[in-house]
């Protein structure tokens, strides 16, 4: 008999890199493939991303998956990184954040491969929390875990439907 997939959670957190790509695209789209850190991406990425995301009652952070957004976009250009961070401040008001104390992450098992934030990512899971990410590592940890998960390489490709 095959198991049931996971209920899709009504709540999202999207991991730092994707979310990286929604704050800069939510400025400047045409810097999503200019700016270093998001290269990797396109402007049609950026607005898969915002159809995906829509599917969702409302968002959840980490301390750990802002922290790291924030350092990322401090290497933007001003006047954009001004702006950037104004809506990463934003953000940090307006959407829920989990938090779990530092001292307890590192005494997870997965510590020492998957380092502080993606930890804080997988606990938060834990809490039927859905989670974005193009992080393989993590996602094959999630995936085992049976949490809702998905690659957002899959849904650049259509192996998921958003």
């Amino acid at each position: 008999m095959l198991a049931a997939a996971p209920t899709r959670p009504r709540i999202l957190l999207i991991d730092t890199n994707l979310l990286l790509v929604l704050v800069v695209g939510s400025h400047d789209r045409s810097q999503i493939e200019r700016f270093k850190r998001t290269r990797a991406y396109t402007a049609d990425d950026y607005d898969l991303l915002i159809r995906f995301v829509a599917g969702f009652g409302g968002l959840v952070v980490t301390p750990n998956v802002l922290t790291e957004v924030s350092n990322l976009v401090g290497q933007l250009s001003e006047p954009l990184r001004g702006r950037v961070l104004a809506s990463l401040a934003l953000l940090a008001v307006q959407v829920p954040e989990r938090y779990f104390p530092s001292s307890d992450v590192v005494r997870e098992l997965d510590f020492l491969r998957l380092g502080l934030t993606d930890v804080s990512v997988l606990l938060t899971a834990a809490e039927d929390v859905a989670v974005l990410t193009d992080d393989l590592a993590l996602y094959l940890k999630l995936s085992a875990l049976d949490a809702y998960v998905v690659n957002f390489n899959h849904l650049r490709t259509g192996a998921v439907g958003g």
